[in-house]
């Protein structure tokens, strides 16, 4: 297990777990969905996918809804692209972020029956403020769940590399 510091707002917090690195598959995971359905990654073999992983759909500006509602805009650019949202939200404060921001063409899903999800894709957060929240992280695969691209962000105040992806998937 490799650890990753995060840096939210003055505090550098530990995030544990194996983060997927580019070349290998993604382990696979069952999370729920906002209606309580069992979602698993196979359901959607042979799809493209960008998974994101958030602090929370009710953070606003830290690693939060911001940060979706910007790098959603981004990915749109791709439309045979599957998008994955995933927090520890429960499935109520999903639905009422697909009500509230509509998020059309997104999959919403929490971690709150998948929690080893947390340790196979390195997202763990350890450390106190926000002890057991999913560090914010985007991972890219191809058509059969192999990365292509993943990135940590290294602050809950950052953005993605909107041109590091863009390069990735253009040159596919």
């Amino acid at each position: 297990m490799n650890m990753f510091t995060l840096q939210h707002r003055d505090d550098a917090l530990q995030v544990l777990g194996d983060f997927p690195q580019v070349g290998n598959p993604l382990h696979s995971f069952m999370l729920v969905d906002e209606n309580l359905n069992d979602v698993s990654l196979e359901q959607f073999h042979g799809s493209p996918k960008a998974i994101i992983t958030l602090l929370s759909l009710d953070e606003q500006e830290y690693g939060g809804i911001e940060l979706l509602q910007e790098t959603r805009r981004f990915l749109e650019q791709w439309p045979g692209l599957r998008l994955f949202v995933i927090s520890v939200d429960s499935p109520s404060t999903l639905r009422r972020a697909r009500r509230e921001h509509g998020l059309p063409g997104v999959t919403l899903l929490s971690t709150l029956r998948g929690r080893d999800f947390h340790k196979f894709y390195g997202v763990l957060i350890a450390d106190y403020p926000l002890a057991g929240y999913t560090a914010p992280s985007l991972i890219l695969t191809d058509s059969r769940d192999q990365v292509i691209y993943a990135e940590r962000l290294r602050g809950t105040e950052d953005l993605f590399d909107f041109a590091g992806i863009a390069k990735t998937i253009e040159g596919r």
